[in-house]
């Protein structure tokens, strides 16, 4: 895979692999955030196999390169595919995703839409029943304008990674959504 400039990025669709904290702190707009363990399951849901994917990785990813470039090749993209040193972006350029953390959250009194991205047959620990939309990540990029976009949203999943990836897909849909920190897992060790 090759090396891409950052300078040299036109309209290709960008795929930020690193994990969700570091994604949260800075990333490129319009940026999708899919970890290596979840782009082969979400990939081709969420991109157009016939446009060139740029994986934005930092160090600790740069590993995963030649299993990311298998993936794509796998899963049909046909498109010549590149990644970005994300340490090679003006820090200017950057943007980032706002968080939440679970008990502040919980305390919120104001309306806003709780949008929880697992998939019902996954839901173990249920998701606090206020204003709680259930879209499964895989749907999202679909029914997303489903959502009642004057209200503040808040993403959710189990840990944190899915609920950041929605919101690297809603923030590229012009919305301001945040993601809650530590998803249910934190949320449940409010609660014992």
């Amino acid at each position: 895979m090759r090396k891409i400039n950052y300078k040299d990025i036109t309209n290709q669709q960008l795929i930020d692999v690193r994990t969700q904290h570091d994604y949260q702190a800075g990333h490129l707009k319009n940026s999708l955030n899919l970890n290596p363990g979840n782009f082969k399951t979400y990939a081709t849901y969420y991109l157009d196999l016939n446009q060139p994917v740029i994986f934005i990785v930092g160090s600790e990813e740069e590993g995963h390169l030649e299993e990311l470039s298998e993936s794509a090749n796998e899963l049909g993209f046909n498109q010549k595919n590149g990644y970005l040193l994300i340490d090679e972006v003006p820090k200017e350029d950057l943007q980032t995703t706002e968080t939440i953390l679970a008990e502040d959250f919980l305390n919120k009194s104001d309306d806003f839409i709780l949008l929880d991205v697992r998939h019902p047959d996954e839901i173990t620990r249920p998701a606090p029943e206020k204003n709680l939309v259930n879209i499964p990540f895989e749907d999202l990029v679909n029914d997303y304008q489903s959502l009642d976009t004057s209200k503040q949203i808040f993403t959710l999943c189990g840990s944190g990674n899915r609920s950041t990836a929605a919101a690297s897909f809603l923030e590229s849909k012009g919305l301001n959504p945040k993601v809650i920190e530590g998803g249910m897992k934190a949320i449940q060790e409010i609660g014992k």
